[in-house]
């Protein structure tokens, strides 16, 4: 049921018979569908089929619940199972057109980062392993700045040769 709030009493209306003139046109009131007419009935919207309808489930599609959203109305979804129904609206009570601004779409999300030997984690070494790596690395020095020693002796040895 519609009910105007501009309208005015019949009192106002002999008071104001001047005034009639230069008052706003009162809004006439919205007439729309009757209720529960069918889904098939609505109106597309440049091309759009008026609701979009899909099961939850694949799986198990005796346990599915019937979805159907309304692209005039984003945001207005119905949810069915059996006889049983109800009806969601979550938006800003805005009909969707064409030549609404729509934000651009967000950028696809990039692949992670390749795993390979220098980005796989390990555990951190304990302080003895540490400390028998230093030694380790110190030895091979040592080794190899004997090796350029001798081969230095060698070579002045060939020399004087």
């Amino acid at each position: 049921v519609w009910f105007n709030a501009v309208q005015k009493k019949e009192e106002d209306f002999e008071e104001e018979e001047e005034e009639e003139e230069e008052a706003p046109d009162e809004p006439e009131p919205e007439a729309g569908p009757p209720l529960l007419t069918p889904l098939s009935e609505d109106a597309e919207i440049s091309g759009i089929p008026p609701w979009s309808m899909k099961a939850s489930s694949t799986l198990i599609p005796q346990y599915a619940i019937a979805v159907v959203r309304s692209n005039l109305w984003p945001g207005s979804w119905t949810f069915a199972i059996g006889k049983k129904f109800e009806n969601v609206y979550l938006g800003w009570g805005h009909k969707y057109s064409p030549e609404n601004y729509s934000p651009p779409a967000a950028p696809t999300v990039q692949a992670e980062y390749a795993s390979g030997p220098d980005t796989t984690e390990v555990d951190d070494p304990t302080v003895e392993e540490e400390q028998a790596l230093r030694a380790a690395i110190e030895e091979r020095l040592a080794a190899a700045e004997e090796a350029e020693e001798e081969e230095e002796e060698e070579e002045e040895e060939e020399d004087e040769n």
